[in-house]
């Protein structure tokens, strides 16, 4: 029987095995940082600006160029960087509900969206949702197509009606099997505009962040939109959220994000500028540890027999580990190993419940310092068949990969 120790010795061999992979996460991390500090070095930030502000936040001076930076980061025209954003879930609501009116249409083109997006369109029947506003849906999924075939598909999902807005998602969510490349999702923003040229382009940037040294906003995005909870805060930031697009886009979503007629003109930085800042500095570290984590954690359960998406030698389109488990028991038992790992809470014993926004009970491990913080370490997975668990984040790589190596054991002592 293999112990944690052994697997953990097989992990520093993948290091060797595994360089040039490692060597090339490196290159694009060192280049996103520089491009961080480009940024904020372009709307020359001075250290008297750094104070935060309070009330109505009118003539917030710091949280304009905190936003110019996010901006230019991600080569859009415009940002809405906001503590007051409580998620990506709610980013990508901001959005939707400040670009579409009643009457227009929504499409997705990467198949059903996440979970928490259900209620938010009206898939699954809630109060406010866009449905209720008489914003109709419709979805195609161009990445289990090749993409000769794109243009045919996405004009035959919306015969009827121009949509007004077209979600693109990044990441592999619950029911996704490949999380997007950059040249995935610019391949697919140019289909959209060769078939409707006036139709705007969302992108749920959600653990995509800093994957590669290009973001979909430089290939054409009108929006995108992510968390701070996610790979932008590295485990730092507490709170918050944003949305980054056209100026015209943006001004919409202000509008949805305080109102009509003030729009991003409010809303104080509350000390979150600064963080924010920080949380972006760091973030090209942690994500190298992230990636690499992953990647050891893939050749692991590769070699031990399970089934994983990415593999060790994949492109990452997020920052996810998708885990297929042969039951419901080895699926907890795996988490139960990633719990042990955790800063906090390494006693708890990891328990199914419900949870707003999903429609099954969902497994989540993970004591992180920051409540729902998915760039540090976390597993979750909703209690259906398939078993499949989701791996993410993890501020030291070899904390990953010891969660990893803990979790194999008790799976296979199940």
């Amino acid at each position: 029987m293999i112990t944690e120790s052994q697997l953990l010795e097989r992990a520093l061999q993948f290091e060797s095995e595994f360089a040039a992979e490692i060597q090339d996460i490196r290159a694009v991390q060192r280049r996103n940082f520089m491009r961080i500090l480009d940024a904020i070095h372009a709307v020359h930030l001075l250290t008297s600006e750094l104070r935060p502000s309070s009330g109505y936040g009118i003539g917030d001076g710091l949280r304009d160029k905190m936003e110019r930076v996010f901006a230019l980061l991600y080569g859009a025209e415009a940002a809405l960087v906001r503590p007051q954003i409580i998620s990506g879930t709610h980013a990508l609501a901001i959005a939707m509900f400040g670009v579409l009116r009643p009457g227009d249409l929504l499409c997705s083109i990467t198949g059903a969206p996440y979970d928490t997006m259900e209620e938010i369109i009206g898939i699954r029947s809630s109060h406010g949702s866009l449905a209720e506003f008489g914003i109709t849906y419709a979805q195609c999924d161009l990445t289990i197509l090749p993409r000769t075939q794109w243009q045919e598909q996405i004009t035959g999902c919306c015969a009827v009606q121009k949509p007004k807005l077209v979600l693109i998602q990044r990441s592999r969510g619950y029911k996704r099997m490949r999380a997007l490349s950059e040249s995935d999702i610019a391949a697919m923003i140019s289909t959209v505009k060769q078939v409707w040229p006036e139709s705007l382009v969302l992108v749920d940037n959600c653990y995509g962040d800093l994957l590669e040294d290009r973001e979909p906003t430089m290939d054409g995005a009108d929006l995108l939109a992510s968390s701070f909870m996610k790979n932008v805060g590295a485990g730092i930031v507490t709170t918050g959220g944003y949305v980054v697009g056209t100026t015209k886009a943006i001004a919409l979503a202000a509008t949805r994000y305080s109102s009509p007629g003030v729009g991003a003109e409010i809303g104080p930085n509350l000390g979150y500028a600064e963080m924010f800042l920080r949380g972006l500095l760091f973030a090209p570290a942690v994500m190298e540890q992230v990636l690499v984590g992953n990647l050891l954690a893939s050749a692991l359960l590769q070699e031990s027999g399970f089934s994983v998406d990415p593999g060790p030698r994949s492109v990452r389109g997020d920052s996810v580990l998708r885990i297929e488990f042969a039951s419901r028991d080895q699926l907890m038992a795996f988490a139960r190993g990633v719990q042990e790992c955790s800063v906090l809470d390494a006693e708890a014993m990891p328990e199914p419940g419900p949870m707003q926004g999903y429609d099954a009970e969902v497994l989540m491990a993970g004591g992180t310092l920051v409540q729902g913080s998915t760039v540090e370490l976390s597993f979750d997975a909703p209690m259906r068949q398939p078993y499949v668990g989701y791996l993410q984040g993890g501020l030291n790589a070899w904390q990953v990969v010891q969660a990893t190596a803990r979790g194999i054991i008790y799976s296979r002592n199940t």
